[in-house]
């Protein structure tokens, strides 16, 4: 028998070890730990208690240990739930303490006086367990799985929920292609996304979400940790928002659910125009008289217009105390309608998931999680005023494992090794009835447009992510105090791999050709009959890029308590992150678009690089904790860490070295003058530009004669790009202090109040040099005055003879626009500022925990910030970096002018929250509410200064790299939109069936109050040209939808 039980205990091993080889961060504090101390009445020390909790959450239902000569117990990775402690010794009365709540990554003090009597007698006390953490330095907000039952919400467990807790603010628009939000200050692509911790975070950007979705119902608590956090966090910089998801028990529960919103009961919140096709006044703007307003005829509505979901979960015993098992399914089905766009976007999601959690012999515990999704989503584009002709669709896989090991060897002592992964597999494509030629796209010239054809370009995201962690937990109480130690490494492997090309295998960039607008000057001085257009037609083989992102890990973390007042919380991380080019391929043309998304056949292998990025990083955190009452309900907290930018591949963009060559077709069009001037001002129009492009197709306009003698008609192009990084660059950090003051006001309520400082530094420009002598050019200075006033003073490129033609002219400005090159590196100091952000914010929080019919998460933050920001590129949303989505910052060194001080975009200078429920007597209905208040985000107008041209028309000031661009105000005083409030209600009833479960009614009303706040509008950049112009509202407009569940 013996033989064989080693047998069993070798083979249980060898398959976790199996499911943990491959290699692969994790970053989850899943568990919570109980301590104490046991004395009697007199307060003396016992040792020798016998000390157990009990609670549905633990396998075997108990554990139990003994205090030490100190009186002193510890519980350790205890799972979040409600426990009971019970302390017992001969000679004393059995003393009870119920209702003790963990959560995750908490350290519950729970003190214990005995009295003398007999062992059978038994002390109960209820709802001893305290709300304040008296150990802790993080300063974190906890949803547990009571709070999120009773919310109203949109059922997305990271985007929609981390909005409900302090410091979150949304994106610009609606988070719905970048669901990630600003924290503190920060952007959205210095977060972290963790799912039982596996960090599920796009490899591409963590502004892009998490590419793991969650059952929502299979959520049993959500931790966003921002402030304070230990030395296991890393690779972020703003904010970690950590999804634990349920287990199993000794009982069978779950659910079934299904859930819709019926179309007639999901309003319009876009304000209507008093008579159609006059503008709508969405309230004052800027101090001159600048006026919010929504475009004659503009369809700014962003709402749902299709949505229910079905979900099942089911979880339980498959051997009591030996095997738990938890499962669902969830499908959701949605359509929604955005600005500007007819065409709905449909989406349909399907997601699977089994947990296993085990205790294969004494002393171990293992669980392994599978999660499944197939998603497909159309009805997509590149811009919504493009005709509706281009749009495309995806379908998607993803497959997550994450897979945990432990070995108690103590209990004090417990060996921990976890694997965590992701594959995600996109297949993106075309509509059947879409035209069989791509549309032809204008990105820059006069006005923007895609017109007459399909979607051309493939993206397609082949990323995965693999980890694994092995740390070492041990409680040590002999050396200057009690000490709670953890350490481990940690080592991951990201790739956000992209599959690119065009449907066609080829794609139309149609401009006008000349230089002027003006019919009649081109009538007198060239002769011209009509607008020229050329088409830069682009064929180019399917590629797959490989984007690498790697990371070393070690930690260490000791929360240290030399007296019971006082916890010193050390902690220090090292990381080695790394990204480069893999080894990617070229692929074959593609006799029909949907040969993308199978049968490639490759034409050859592409080069890879070396380390494009390579930091070696330290990361200390520190933290006191300190005690002001002894009942240790008033808490005082300090903590200072560093916390690094997660490197994404991004910023390597998609197309790396080694690509194919594009082949160039250059066709002319010549456009007849009286199909183009439709209201006869003599003048080209940027409405008559995109109307005059619908004429290229076919081939009635081609005129070859329009094509200059000096330009050939076929070229080739090399797209190979590899991303520079200067020399000693060091990765951008955020330095971070917090003070807070939390006090337990009653039973299960606490009051805290936080300062809040964090400094951003080492930020990532692409810093502009001459191709030729890898240097930067040289500057003089050029003085301006903005519309507003503004008095500055611009950089302008030093005019010399670049082409060596013995002359200093036009054609030395088309040299450097010709020879512009950038290098990644760290911001220097530019007019005497040094680059930095600083954000200060004081935080007060109310937490309340579920009990006399009740519970609350109410907040209030004041924030201050400061410092250089993108600005002058994009203010429709906030995700930086060197490269962002083609877009280069710095593209010029008069981006840094009026953009080095002021307040940081999508910081509100004030907010208020409130989620909470509560429990109506008699009827016994719950009524969950979730306010949301902020006081508008700030925006800056743009203007255009005069740059001098090759052609030497229009008259210029200065010779410009990037765009012409600038803060047009004294950017520390911006404008600001209007506040929002939003309001979300739930009613829930359920019906009990005695043994048999639940029925379970509930009505969510989503925008209550139907809010229309404007939340983005026009800033005078390229993106959102006419200041004012409103192109966002909040979303979503008001919803009512209708829930059944039957729970058991």
């Amino acid at each position: 028998m013996k033989k064989l039980s080693l047998r069993k205990k070798l083979f249980s091993l060898s398959l976790i070890l199996l499911l943990v080889a491959p290699l692969a961060v994790s970053q989850t504090i899943e568990y919570g730990k109980i301590t104490g101390v046991i004395v009697d009445e007199e307060g003396a020390p016992l040792p020798g208690v016998t000390v157990e909790i009990t609670g549905p959450a633990l396998m075997g239902g108990k554990r139990a240990t003994t205090t030490s000569a100190r009186g002193s117990y510890v519980f350790m990775n205890v799972p979040p739930g409600r426990y009971t402690l019970t302390a017992s010794l001969p000679g004393f009365k059995t003393s009870k303490q119920e209702n003790i709540v963990v959560t995750a990554g908490s350290s519950i003090v729970v003190d214990v006086r005995m009295e003398i009597g007999k062992l059978e007698e038994t002390v109960t006390v209820t709802a001893a367990g305290p709300v304040v953490d008296a150990k802790t330095s993080t300063v974190a907000t906890n949803i547990n799985s009571e709070l999120l039952a009773k919310l109203p919400t949109s059922r997305d467990a990271f985007y929609d929920l981390a909005l409900s807790t302090p410091g979150m603010v949304a994106q610009g628009k609606d988070g719905s292609w970048l669901p990630s939000p600003n924290a503190y200050g920060g952007s959205s692509n210095e977060n972290v996304f963790l799912i039982n911790g596996v960090n599920t975070t796009n490899p591409r950007s963590a502004a892009y979400g998490s590419l793991v979705n969650v059952n929502y119902n299979a959520v049993e608590e959500v931790r966003v940790i921002a402030l304070g956090s230990k030395a296991e966090y890393g690779s972020y910089s703003g904010v970690a928002i950590d999804v634990l998801t349920k287990s199993g028990s000794n009982e069978f529960h779950g659910n079934f659910m299904v859930n819709g919103a019926p179309k007639k009961w999901i309003a319009d919140n876009q304000p209507k125009p008093a008579n159609p096709g006059e503008p709508v006044d969405m309230g004052a703007l800027g101090p001159f008289g600048e006026r919010l307003f929504i475009g004659p005829g503009d369809d700014i509505l962003n709402k749902n217009t299709k949505e229910y979901e079905l979900n099942f979960t089911v979880g339980g015993p498959i051997k009591k105390d030996k095997v738990w098992f938890y499962g669902g399914v969830d499908y959701i089905r949605s359509e929604s309608k955005t600005p500007f766009w007819p065409v709905p976007n449909r989406y349909w999601g399907r997601f699977g998931d089994i947990k296993l959690t085990t205790e294969p012999w004494t002393n171990h515990r293992a669980w392994i999680s599978y999660h499944y999704e197939r998603n497909k989503g159309d009805g997509w584009t590149w811009n919504p005023h493009w005709d509706d002709t281009m749009t495309y669709g995806q379908n998607s896989s993803t497959h997550s494992v994450s897979a945990q090991w432990q070995y108690m060897a103590t209990g004090k002592t417990i060996f921990t090794l976890k694997y965590l992964g992701f594959w995600r597999d996109d297949q993106p494509f075309i509509p059947e009835d879409a035209p069989d030629h791509p549309g032809y796209i204008n990105w820059w010239k006069w006005n923007v447009f895609g017109v007459n054809g399909a979607f051309p370009y493939v993206e397609s995201q082949k990323s995965s992510r693999n980890t694994i962690q092995a740390d070492v937990s041990y409680y040590a109480e002999n050396f200057l105090g009690e000490h709670d130690i953890k350490f481990g490494v940690q080592y991951t492997r990201g790739r956000g791999n992209w599959l690119g090309g065009y449907f066609q295998n080829y794609a139309n960039f149609a401009y006008p050709a000349p230089w002027t607008q003006n019919i009649n000057y081109l009538r007198s001085w060239y002769g011209a009959t009509g607008l020229v257009f050329y088409n830069r037609q682009t064929w180019l083989n399917p590629f797959l890029t490989v984007r690498t992102a790697d990371q070393l890990g070690l930690f260490f973390d000791d929360q240290w308590t030399p007296t019971k007042r006082l916890t010193v919380n050390l902690g220090l991380r090292f990381d080695r992150m790394t990204t480069k080019y893999g080894k990617g391929k070229v692929y074959e043309y593609v006799n029909s678009p949907e040969e993308i998304n199978g049968g490639l056949k490759v034409l050859r292998d592409r080069e890879g690089t070396g380390n494009i990025f390579d930091f070696k990083l330290f990361s200390p955190r520190i933290g006191l904790t300190y005690a002001l009452t002894r009942d240790m309900k008033t808490i005082f907290r300090v903590s200072y860490g560093r916390y690094y930018l997660p490197l994404s591949v991004e910023y390597l963009r998609r197309f790396g070295p080694d690509m194919p060559t594009a082949n160039i077709h250059y066709i002319f069009y010549n456009i007849p003058f009286d199909l183009v001037d439709l209201n006869g001002n003599d003048y080209v129009d940027p409405d008559e530009v995109t109307h005059a492009a619908r004429y290229l197709y076919g081939d009635t306009y081609v005129d070859p004669a329009s094509r200059p003698s000096w330009w050939d008609e076929y070229q080739t192009s090399d797209y190979s790009w590899q991303l520079k990084v200067k020399d000693g660059t060091k990765d951008q950090h955020t330095d971070q202090i917090t003070l807070n003051l939390e006090r337990e006001i009653v039973k299960d309520l606490s009051l805290s109040a936080t300062y809040i400082w964090k400094r951003t530094g080492n930020i990532f420009v692409n810093w502009p040099l001459n191709e030729v002598t890898r240097e930067p050019f040289e500057y003089e200075r050029k003085s301006y005055t903005t519309a507003y006033g503004e008095s500055v003073s611009l950089y302008s490129v030093v005019l010399k003879d670049y082409n060596e033609d013995g002359t200093i002219n036009g054609a030395d400005v088309g040299w450097i626009g010709s020879h512009l090159d950038y290098m990644v590196q760290n911001m220097p100091e530019v007019d005497g500022i040094k680059p930095r952000r600083l954000y200060q914010g004081l935080q007060f929080m109310l937490n309340k925990r579920f009990s006399n019919r009740w519970q609350m998460l109410a907040s209030a933050l004041f924030s201050w910030s400061d410092g250089m920001a993108m600005r002058s590129v994009r203010q429709d949303f906030n995700f930086e970096g060197p490269m962002v989505m083609d877009t280069t910052f710095l593209a010029g060194l008069n981006q840094t002018i009026n953009n080095m001080k002021g307040p940081l975009p999508h910081t509100q200078k004030f907010e208020f929250k409130v989620s909470g429920s509560y429990r109506i007597p008699v009827v016994e209905m719950d009524i969950g509410l979730r306010f949301r208040y902020n006081s508008g985000r700030p925006l800056w107008p743009l203007e255009t200064y005069p740059v001098i041209t090759q052609w030497g028309y229009p008259s210029g000031l200065v010779v410009n790299t990037g765009d012409n661009y600038i803060v047009s105000i004294d950017p520390t005083k911006p404008w600001y939109l209007p506040h929002e409030k939003v309001v979300d209600l739930r009613f829930d009833k359920a019906f009990s069936l005695k043994k048999a479960g639940y029925i379970r009614l509930a009505v969510d009303i989503l925008n209550l109050f139907n809010e229309h706040a404007v939340v983005n509008a026009g800033y005078g950049g390229a993106h959102e040209p006419q200041i004012g112009r409103v192109s966002g509202i909040t979303y979503p407009s008001r919803k009512i939808r209708l829930n059944f569940s039957y729970e058991f």
